[in-house]
């Protein structure tokens, strides 16, 4: 027998008062039931929340070094294409061949004046035209076929001349029609 019987059985409580006491411990169990659902419902939601910033920590994270990776990467190049450039330049004094080629910028047309064998292997594609950056002006060189073949696969934009199709002919040497 619980103390509700035995409170109504020795007349204490009547039965009304202890039906409405019934009542309210069932209100305040509820209410207290009602708290801990929303209390877990709430832990569920921070919990969700915690997660969803580590996920986008860790990936604001692997994006940070995948671009520190592509900048290493992009700079390698940089570096690769200059080398190469510098230790394959051939040296030459002015000549007087003129020969044309294009702008670094691509808008103009630049010349260079050659000594007649120079101009000859240009337009054989034996060497080829680049220029190097990095610096406030362009330095324009020229290259082997070797060179500008290793140079056009990482960084094509530097060849500026390079003829890979059959010879041109000499123009002093074409006949007028």
């Amino acid at each position: 027998m619980n103390l509700r019987d035995q409170l109504l059985k020795a007349g204490i409580v009547s039965k009304k008062s202890a039906d409405a006491a019934g009542r309210d411990a069932r209100k305040e169990q509820n209410v207290q039931h009602g708290n801990q659902e929303a209390k877990r419902v709430l832990e569920r939601r921070e919990a969700a929340a915690r997660e969803a910033d580590r996920v986008a920590k860790e990936a604001e994270r692997l994006a940070r070094r995948k671009d520190a990776e592509e900048l290493a990467r992009r700079e390698t190049v940089l570096w690769q294409g200059r080398q190469i450039l510098q230790s394959n330049r051939v040296r030459y004094r002015a000549g007087p061949q003129r020969f044309y080629h294009r702008s670094p910028d691509g808008k103009e047309a630049w010349k260079l004046y050659l000594p007649e064998r120079l101009a000859e292997d240009l337009r054989r594609g034996q060497l080829a035209i680049a220029w190097i950056d990095g610096g406030t002006e362009p330095e324009i060189v020229i290259v082997d076929r070797d060179a500008a073949g290793r140079v056009a696969e990482i960084r094509p934009e530097l060849v500026l001349f390079w003829n890979r199709g059959p010879a041109d002919p000499d123009p002093a040497e074409q006949l007028y029609a």
